[in-house]
């Protein structure tokens, strides 16, 4: 695939959102689609990769405790679990009822989409928040 939104998110995945590749590629995508376009399609990969990076880790966590290896679990592993398990958690069960839904128009999902995104933003902003204060501003 050529279109530069894919091909920049490939290379944000590669990079884990940075390297020069990435930065290649957002430029290339801001060239061709727009700033405002290319923002969004950087805080939708942004999203994917703390989705994937965190639900690793709730997975490893969940299973850990499921199999009773108790004292394998970190301090992070029971953080995690109990921060983010029940937002995972109800992606779990929204995903299990979209798979027999029927099909739904395009704005529908686009609402759904919104929807979705604001306990996800209202796990990851007090984080976020922490994590750059401490880093004292380094993202």
């Amino acid at each position: 695939p050529s279109d530069a939104e894919v091909v920049y998110a490939t290379a944000f995945a590669h990079e884990s959102g940075r390297g020069s590749d990435v930065s290649s590629s957002y430029d290339t995508l801001v060239s061709k689609i727009g700033g405002k376009k290319a923002q969004s399609v950087r805080a939708l990969c942004w999203a994917l990769l703390w989705g994937k990076t965190t639900g690793n880790t709730v997975n490893n966590a969940r299973d850990k405790l499921v199999k009773f290896q108790w004292m394998q679990l970190r301090t992070v592993d029971l953080f995690v679990v109990g921060y983010y398990g029940p937002l995972f958690l109800v992606i779990g069960v929204l995903n299990k009822i979209l798979e027999v839904a029927p099909s739904i128009p395009k704005v529908v999902s686009a609402v759904v989409g919104a929807v979705l995104w604001l306990p996800q933003a209202l796990n990851i902003i007090p984080l976020g928040v922490a994590s750059i204060v401490l880093n004292l501003g380094v993202v």
